[in-house]
């Protein structure tokens, strides 16, 4: 069973998740990175990391642009440590949101079988 979070953890993790979408928008600059979108944002209790799940409509390789995204992860922690003064701000890693995916592809099958 899940626990339930605290409203100080809840508004901590909005915040995030509104500046770091910003910043996706308006500090990344690498082309390859272009339509990139902050899907999901979660904090973990056990290690202490925010996870920024990320996709793109656009045809990319998801691969190198997650190792893009985290390698642009200093400059991003960095600015959310001035926008966001905590003693303790948990580690930033980006990873790729495959449930998006998987919900197109149910989708297309779906339609398969409507139009069939």
């Amino acid at each position: 069973m899940r626990k339930s979070k605290s409203p100080a953890l809840s508004r901590f993790e909005s915040d995030m998740r509104r500046l770091l979408t910003i910043l996706l928008q308006r500090d990344v600059e690498d082309p390859m990175l272009l339509g990139i979108s902050l899907t999901r944002f979660e904090l973990s209790d056990a290690n202490g990391q925010a996870i920024a799940y990320v996709h793109s409509m656009l045809p990319m390789e998801q691969k190198e642009a997650v190792r893009r995204l985290n390698a642009l992860r200093p400059h991003f922690m960095h600015l959310l440590r001035k926008a966001m003064p905590k003693k303790r701000m948990p580690d930033l890693v980006f990873r790729w949101d495959d449930a998006l995916d998987k919900t197109h592809q149910v989708l297309d099958t779906m339609k398969g079988f409507k139009s069939s």
